[in-house]
């Protein structure tokens, strides 16, 4: 008896450590979406070098023309775009995190506003691998919508 105690103990104190581990890594997975987003605000190619791979791809599908136009870039192109005069703020609603053996996806709607006017709004989704113990953002891709919005915020 005392041996099933021990066991059944055991069992939920590593289950209550594996869910400890997976709360820490969802928050990291976030911070690093978050500072994505800052980077972008400040127009910081520092930060943004932080958080991604400069090879790491960047797609966007644009719902606004039809049929739908689908573009990729590269992380180091949007380096030339910080040096704008714009402003960019982009306000992510809810982001969903999902991780598996250093991999992690982080997927949210948002609206992005261009020089403090609302410009569109879409889901974003970002794929992030651990590279030596931190999280950082492979690819992006991302919808631009101008119909939908409130639905998309609905979903808080």
């Amino acid at each position: 008896m005392k041996n099933l105690f021990l066991i059944l103990t055991l069992t939920i104190c590593f289950d209550c450590f594996s869910q400890e581990t997976e709360k820490t890594e969802i928050a990291a997975v976030e911070v690093v979406v978050n500072r994505f987003f800052e980077s972008l605000e400040k127009q910081d190619t520092v930060l943004l070098k932080e958080v991604a791979f400069m090879e790491g791809q960047i797609w966007t599908v644009n719902n606004t023309v039809s049929p739908a136009r689908h573009r990729m870039r590269y992380f180091k192109d949007d380096l030339k775009t910080f040096q704008s005069k714009n402003t960019f703020q982009e306000e992510a609603y809810k982001i969903d995190v999902q991780i598996h053996e250093g991999i992690a996806m982080a997927w949210g709607p948002y609206e992005f506003r261009l020089n403090g006017a609302f410009s569109h709004c879409g889901v974003d989704v970002f794929t992030l691998v651990k590279n030596e113990g931190n999280w950082k953002i492979i690819n992006l891709s991302y919808t631009i919508d101008k119909e939908g919005c409130e639905e998309l915020k609905s979903k808080k």
